[in-house]
């Protein structure tokens, strides 16, 4: 009798930590960081060896507070920052031609999101999440060329970008504070209007439908619950 009272309990124990980590009142927070670099040469008839190389810094904090069991609503801020150079010279003209071509980007992104838990077992939990974002960017390009003389052209433009996505997960919580999880974007829409900095004028609309049969980009993270 006391063996089973002691397996009851031990069962108990686990739900309610699993439960507890989702509960009304509870926070979590994830985020990421990234900083990756690539270079590479791409050949063109009567150009050396085109240079180019890229660079990309990326931050994206998230905190979220559960208003109900397993309901959570929240807020991801992102950061990120793209630079490109490209450079090749005309070996075959009787005079020096080269162009080196630059671009930078600085992109800001506010995110919040709606995420609903369900139970499945013990420490494992599905979760379907809905979030919405709206991101303010800016590009400047940079194109330096020498043919008989030194010219140097710039120009800069800001754009918009708005997005929405439903992204279904599984969570699985192996202690009291952290969960690891896996999700994937199942519909995904995105739109990006650029326009000219000294002129204001739209260049473009940019629009994007995805569905996970033609997108299929899985990720796995960490959350932090407290």
């Amino acid at each position: 009798m006391k063996s089973k009272l002691l397996i009851m309990g031990v069962l108990c124990a686990v739900a309610f930590t699993a439960n507890a980590q989702t509960e009304k009142g509870k926070s979590l927070i994830n985020g990421a960081v990234g900083f990756s670099t690539n270079k590479n040469e791409s050949n063109s008839t009567g150009f050396s060896p085109t240079n180019q190389k890229s660079t990309s810094f990326f931050v994206t904090p998230r905190l979220g507070y559960f208003v109900a069991n397993n309901l959570v609503i929240g807020l991801g801020l992102g950061y990120t920052q793209n630079n490109n150079t490209s450079s090749s010279i005309n070996v075959n003209s009787p005079n020096i031609i080269y162009y080196n071509q630059t671009s930078k980007q600085h992109t800001y992104s506010i995110n919040p999101f709606l995420r609903k838990y369900v139970d499945i077992v013990d420490k494992f939990k599905f979760f379907g999440q809905f979030n919405v974002g709206v991101g303010f960017g800016k590009v400047d390009n940079k194109y330096e060329y020498n043919t008989q003389t030194t010219g140097t052209t710039e120009n800069s433009s800001k754009f918009t970008s708005y997005n929405a996505a439903i992204s279904p997960g599984f969570a699985f919580f192996p202690s009291k504070r952290w969960a690891i999880e896996f999700s994937f974007p199942l519909l995904n829409y995105n739109k990006t209007k650029p326009k000219d900095e000294s002129t204001n004028v739209v260049l473009s609309t940019d629009e994007s439908f995805t569905f996970a049969t033609s997108s299929f980009n899985p990720s796995i993270g960490f959350n932090f619950h407290f």
